[in-house]
Parts: C-alpha cells; structure tokens; sequence
C-alpha cells in the first residue's frame, strides 16, 4: 500500500515471485506425497500389529508436520507479519492459511494418538 512504513520489505523483483510460487507448489506438492503415502500406509497396516502400524504412521506424521510448518512459518507469519498481508482485502489468505494450520496440528495430534494399543 502506498505510503505504508512497511514498503522496504516489498519483494520488487518478479523473478523471486516466482521462484517463492514454485517453491511453495513444490512442498504442497511434497505434503501431498507424503499424506498419500501415508494413508496408505495406514489403511495397510489397519490390521497389523502394534510396531508395524506405529511405523505406518511416518508419512502421515511427516507430511502433516511439513503442512504445518509451510502454512504457519510461510502464509502467517511471513505472508501475514512480514509482508502485511492481513492488510489486503484481495490477498489476504490468513483464513485459509489458519484453517490449514489448524488441521495439519489436528491430524498430526489424532495420528500421534491413535494406535493399535500393545498386544499382550
């Protein structure tokens, strides 16, 4: 916004847009590998015994942890704090960056706590 004190920290080079763009598809792409993976995993090992579905939850935990840190670290605090995003009525994507924060910390508390129990 013109006359904003917040000016200096413009990105002015089209380039690092999309290079940042690219990077960002790329992780969600990532996320998305690995939470595949990682339900598949999970629907494998449903029936498996404790240990083995205790590993069948790696991807799952890995791709929601990734979710995680990208739509907190890069969408609210960058996007958010760093470059004022909160302040467009046309860019601003901290709801929807929230909602997928909120899910990915959801999903990886349900995954962590859910479990096969010990076969005694």
């Amino acid at each position: 916004f013109a006359g904003n004190a917040l000016m200096y920290r413009a990105i002015t080079r089209p380039w690092l847009w999309e290079l940042a763009s690219d990077l960002i598809i790329a992780v969600e792409g990532l996320t998305g590998l690995f939470l595949a993976a990682g339900a598949v995993a999970l629907w494998r090992a449903r029936h498996a015994e404790a240990a083995a579905f205790e590993r069948a939850k790696r991807c799952t935990v890995i791709g929601a942890g990734i979710a995680f840190f990208l739509w907190f670290t890069g969408f609210m605090v960058v996007g958010g704090e760093w470059f004022a995003m909160w302040q467009s009525k046309t860019w601003n994507g901290l709801d929807a960056a929230l909602r997928v924060f909120v899910l990915s910390g959801v999903v990886l508390i349900v995954v962590q706590l859910t479990g096969r129990g010990t076969e005694d």
